[in-house]
């Protein structure tokens, strides 16, 4: 993750708009010497005179990894920054440029790679004053290529891949003053391309995955207090570091070959649009991810066909607390997929008579809850110990069912609820008091469904038939059941008034 924060930063320029004084090279170099200082790196490489600017011919960056764990550097090419004349200053890049890394854990085999960078015409132009920089970018093309890595000094040579964007443009902004610093960032590019293919010399497996989409769109904004640095995460967060990220796909395509012994499976997928967002801040650690329009086609030995599974939309959200403190905070989690489809040779080897419907399945759950953290989840020796004693890092306050929804097979399943918590000791499951309230509708219509295709056997069925008696108010004039789960916080739990513990 260091690696990749401190690349875009320097290979995009990462901190656009109008002049407003005269901007000097040794403006942008101690602005960047600032952002990298608080992102916890130790600068290296010394700048020189140029001919109308400065050239830091050997740019390096180390960063010692949390709790003694090791570290890392990286090593750049050339890269020149020239005063204009009318206020601005220009960033160049060599058309290709090495950038190497070295890992350096205190436990483990370290590891080395080198990435080789190169451009069609890229042009990135600074303007503004010291306190308010603005970066304009563009390129015809931008290329990262896996060049060499090695593990414990053993080269790994059967590991190639690269990332391609075509038709660059976008922005950014850094703003800083005595309390804050802050960094905006606007992307855009036509078709991005990626390929990796990597094959493991002890057990054989291979992969070989390449793909492409239309076009790509991203925005970032990064918010860090002026005192301090990343180093000590606990402390950033507390006096107001912040970063919210969003990137969105266009219409993309990809092939891959998965191997292992002697199986083999290969095929294709598609997609219609991908999004991809988070934020990360004293209030939480939030991620989401939205897909439409999925489609995957596999080839199997075991299937004399193509097998093709779609799915219109796969949604994901997840909240969770990352602040310590006694104030309760928020988590969550929500899931939405939305119409999966079967391939069709799949459902005949199970339903050939198509007794089964055929409707395409949903599901989706919304979890939300309240949580206290107590431990500072950046101090690893502080989780250890927290393990080796058998107690959480928080507390549960509070659970909540939004939505249950499940649709599948001409069935459909609901639920709602909530549960309120106690503190438990250790990892024990805490008291808990609250009700749930579960619907099912066409359930009996798909057991006898599930029995006549010889999938479920008729004594089993009615082993669920007499369970659900028993636990489940039948709706009248309906193949409907309802049940009503109460918890108490003595540990009672009952089901439609019927006393299961």
């Amino acid at each position: 993750m260091s690696c990749l924060r401190a690349v875009p930063l320097l290979v995009l320029g990462l901190s656009a708009g109008p002049a407003f004084a005269d901007l000097t090279a040794a403006d942008v170099w101690q602005s960047w010497q600032g952002q990298l200082s608080q992102l916890g790196y130790e600068i290296t490489g010394t700048p020189q005179p140029g001919s109308d600017g400065i050239v830091i011919a050997d740019l390096g960056l180390t960063q010692e990894l949390p709790d003694d764990g090791g570290r890392i550097e990286m090593r750049m090419g050339r890269i020149e920054m020239t005063e204009a004349g009318d206020g601005t200053v220009e960033l160049i890049y060599p058309p290709t440029m090495p950038v190497a890394v070295a890992v350096t854990p205190t436990d483990g085999e370290p590891l080395t790679a080198v990435l080789m960078f190169s451009h069609d015409g890229l042009s990135i132009t600074a303007s503004g004053t010291p306190e308010e920089i603005d970066y304009a970018y563009a390129a015809q093309a931008m290329r990262i290529e896996i060049d060499d890595v090695t593990v414990g000094g053993k080269a790994i040579e059967t590991l190639t891949g690269g990332l391609t964007l075509e038709d660059m443009e976008g922005n950014s902004t850094t703003r800083f003053n005595e309390e804050v610093r802050r960094v905006e960032q606007r992307l855009s590019s036509g078709t991005v391309g990626y390929r990796v293919k990597f094959v493991d010399g002890k057990t054989g497996k291979a992969l070989d995955l390449a793909g492409e989409a239309d076009s790509m769109t991203h925005e970032s904004r990064l918010h860090m207090p002026a005192a301090g640095d990343t180093s000590d995460m606990a402390a950033a967060l507390e006096n107001g570091f912040r970063l919210e990220t969003d990137v969105a796909f266009g219409p993309g395509s990809a092939q891959f070959e998965v191997s292992e012994a002697d199986k083999t499976m290969t095929g294709t997928s598609r997609s219609d649009a991908v999004r991809i967002s988070g934020a990360f801040a004293a209030d939480g650690l939030v991620y989401e991810s939205d897909a439409t329009g999925l489609e995957v086609t596999t080839a199997l030995d075991m299937f004399p066909t193509p097998l093709t599974y779609a799915i219109d939309r796969a949604f994901a959200r997840f909240r969770l607390p990352v602040a310590q403190g006694e104030e309760l905070q928020d988590f969550g989690l929500s899931i939405n997929l939305a119409g999966l489809r079967l391939p069709e040779d799949l459902w005949s080897l199970i339903d050939p008579k198509a007794v089964l419907p055929r409707d395409p399945a949903t599901l989706a759950v919304d979890l939300t809850g309240k949580a206290r953290l107590t431990t500072n989840i950046f101090d690893e020796a502080e989780i250890a110990a927290l393990e080796e004693r058998g107690e959480s890092p928080g507390d549960l306050d509070s659970l909540s069912l939004e939505k249950l929804a499940l649709e599948v097979a001409g069935a459909r399943l609901t639920g709602e609820g909530a549960i309120t918590l106690d503190n438990a000791e250790g990892l024990n499951m805490p008291p808990a008091e609250g009700t749930v309230d579960l619907r099912l509708e066409g359930g009996e219509g798909l057991l006898q469904k599930l029995v006549d295709i010889g999938l479920i056997p008729e004594d089993q069925a009615m082993t669920a038939r007499m369970m659900a008696s028993m636990f489940a108010n039948a709706v009248e004039g309906e193949d409907t059941l309802t049940s009503r789960i109460e918890i108490e916080k003595d540990g009672t739990v009952t089901v439609n008034g019927q006393r299961m513990r």
